[in-house]
């Protein structure tokens, strides 16, 4: 499980050899380490430095994030999950073909989920008597185009003469294409107080996307902690340019579980009126646009958590989708450990 302190004045300390957490206005209680994959604090939160070190002694990293979620630093054991071999071959990969290989079938997997995510949704609101002739149509009209596009990526033939840059610059103007078209459909599947014209990042200035960038930011240190427990380095990616201070590694292998934070924003937040888009929402400023408050955050954090903790089929078997994003980042260091990159 992830522990998520976002509640001001709390404390975390140690008790008998355990996690001691006591809110401000209530009775603690203790938190059995073997329990705990990771720790995420806000500001507001007092933390003794016996938490830090048996977190450290266990190999829980704990996560400082921000009011939208965001990661904003970690303390860790700072060793990677292997040596630094497997570093020196990634920065080959993320410059070869190899490595474009790898982000097309990963953008291909992204549409495959955004086709789903779009008829789960479908006969959803078809079973809730929610769905609009507006969305029916709009879902007419997209859901071929997916197809199609979902198509042109599995069958994409990356040539031996083909630049890296142009392959990318392919790669980016499809996935905008499709982008554009699935949150076209998503926004009107959504309630009329909900639905939104774009998809914005931050800042966002309307309830649904401001309530996606929190479920996408609970994402990001999840996947980071992956790549480095694989041995990989988060700041070195194949897909996104290389910025100073991004990890754009994470940002690559992110669009594998986007898709999750999709479903959750649409079906376990919004169809069952988990929050209140008038009440659990705050604008700090017109610059900041609009954001979670608290009281919208121990909601959306809740519901995020119940599904990461579910069950879903892996390779056969069924494992927690917390535990995919592990094994795929596993999996991708064992492809860029036994790629040839001579």
């Amino acid at each position: 499980m992830q522990l998520y302190l976002d509640s001001y004045g709390a404390f975390l300390g140690v008790d008998n050899g355990m996690f001691w957490l006591k809110p401000k206005n209530s009775t603690g209680q203790h938190i059995a380490i073997r329990k705990l994959k990771c720790i995420f604090a806000t500001k507001g939160i007092t933390v003794s430095s016996d938490a830090i070190l048996l977190a450290l002694e266990n190999a829980i990293p704990f996560i400082f994030i921000d009011q939208l979620g965001r990661s904003k630093g970690y303390i860790w054991s700072g060793q990677f999950g292997s040596v630094s071999t497997i570093r020196k071959k990634q920065a080959l990969f993320s410059d070869r073909q190899e490595g474009m290989q790898w982000v097309r079938e990963t953008l291909t997997y992204r549409v495959e989920q955004q086709m789903e995510t779009l008829k789960l949704i479908k006969n959803t609101t078809a079973e809730l008597g929610l769905q609009s002739k507006e969305f029916s149509q709009v879902f007419n009209e997209n859901l071929p185009l997916l197809d199609r596009q979902y198509k042109r990526w599995q069958n994409w033939v990356i040539k031996k003469n083909d630049s890296i840059d142009d392959i990318a610059a392919a790669y980016r103007g499809m996935e905008g294409t499709g982008s554009r078209h699935y949150f076209q459909s998503l926004s009107k599947s959504l309630p009329d107080h909900w639905q939104f014209e774009k998809r914005e990042k931050r800042p966002a200035y309307d309830a649904f996307n401001a309530l996606l960038n929190y479920l996408y930011g609970m994402l990001y240190p999840i996947v980071e902690l992956g790549l480095i427990k694989s041995g990989l380095d988060p700041y070195m990616g194949v897909h996104h340019t290389d910025r100073y201070n991004r990890p754009t590694m994470v940002y690559d292998c992110i669009e594998r579980y986007r898709h999750w934070a999709e479903r959750v924003a649409v079906i376990e937040i919004v169809y069952k009126a988990t929050i209140d888009p008038d009440r659990d929402f705050e604008i700090p400023s017109e610059m900041e646009g609009i954001r979670l408050a608290s009281s919208g955050k121990q909601k959306v954090i809740g519901a995020m958590l119940e599904y990461l903790e579910a069950k879903e089929i892996y390779n056969g078997q069924l494992r927690k989708r917390s535990t995919h994003i592990d094994l795929d980042a596993q999996t991708l260091a064992g492809r860029i450990r036994n790629f040839d990159s001579i």
